[in-house]
């Protein structure tokens, strides 16, 4: 058997947002990666609606990369969106191989690929994410990243760690990209599934250009869409909370007409304005659950939007770099 035949095949698929230069610089490390372990590599980047600067073009070959392939998208979607797309568009190819999904600013670390394929090739029905044991952000960043998680932690009952980072296995890439939750928050949406997954520990790197995307309010949206995942079981949660804060509504209710009525026990003064904030507590908790029912039966009753159907509606087209 010859050496070309040997060599392994994946697939990457990476978001762009203004950020060629990043992009670029990735397909060097991915290009010296891929020839320390004898691979040939398919670059799907998801070039999401930017309006600065244009796709590198390389003078020559670029060693261990078969191709690379911009996917231009229609408008902006946002991260988790235009990933979702990314691998929709590989999907269609039929390439059957393994699919990285991976940040084009540096933050996820090239170098961490072979362990992502080795942890593969040892379970490889389960998709594989990269979990994050130390962070590169600023110290207010990570205070909220906490918070978040903590957040989710107590509106779903699950712990999250890790990003979009992440080897998809060729058996499971039909199936991710038909899951109607990864068009909001991709790691998420794995969770949620029902399909297997692990993690293995990385480092988070620094970018290699610039600075990033991700600000106060873009994570907030971020965590939120990642919440909304699970709307369902956050509804029965906050059902249940609703029903603990009424409960004790009519508690404090019934206390104020037993020791008015029942007992020689003096009311205070106060009486009155507890029983009226008890009131307009009632009402709150009631209009509350009244309309998280109505939201969630609205999302239940629309029509889902399925990633591996859908993703044309938002694609322009797809553009070959010559880089192999």
């Amino acid at each position: 058997m010859s050496h070309e035949m040997t060599m392994r095949r994946l697939a990457i698929v990476t978001p762009v947002y203004n950020d060629w230069d990043s992009f670029k610089t990735l397909v060097e490390k991915i290009s010296q990666v891929a020839v320390e372990n004898h691979w040939r590599v398919c670059i799907l980047a998801v070039d999401d609606g930017s309006v600065h600067g244009a796709p590198p073009h390389f003078s020559q070959a670029v060693a261990g990369i078969e191709s690379i392939e911009i996917v231009r998208l229609i408008r902006n979607l946002g991260h988790q969106r235009a990933i979702a797309v990314g691998l929709a568009a590989l999907n269609e190819k039929g390439l059957d191989l393994p699919a990285i999904v991976m940040d084009a600013d540096g933050e996820d670390n090239p170098s961490d690929l072979p362990r992502l394929l080795a942890e593969h090739d040892r379970d490889p029905g389960y998709i594989v994410f990269a979990r994050r044991v130390r962070r590169s952000e600023n110290f207010i960043f990570r205070g909220f990243y906490l918070f978040f998680k903590l957040f989710f932690r107590l509106l779903t009952g699950k712990s999250i760690s890790f990003g979009n980072y992440s080897l998809i296995p060729s058996a499971a890439l039909n199936r991710v990209v038909h899951l109607q939750e990864i068009w909001n928050h991709f790691a998420a949406g794995i969770m949620h599934s029902g399909l297997l997954w692990k993690t293995i520990p990385t480092t988070r790197s620094r970018r290699y250009v610039g600075r990033s995307h991700m600000n106060m309010t873009a994570l907030v949206l971020h965590g939120l869409s990642a919440v909304s995942v699970y709307i369902e079981i956050v509804y029965v949660r906050l059902l249940f909370f609703a029903l603990v804060v009424m409960t004790l509504d009519v508690l404090g209710f019934l206390a104020l007409v037993y020791v008015r009525y029942f007992t020689l026990l003096a009311i205070p003064g106060w009486a009155t304005n507890v029983a009226i904030g008890l009131t307009v507590i009632m009402t709150q908790a009631i209009l509350f659950l009244a309309t998280l029912s109505f939201v969630v039966l609205s999302y239940r009753s629309s029509k889902m939007f399925i990633p591996a159907v859908d993703f044309k509606d938002y694609l322009m087209n797809i553009e070959r770099v010559d880089a192999g």
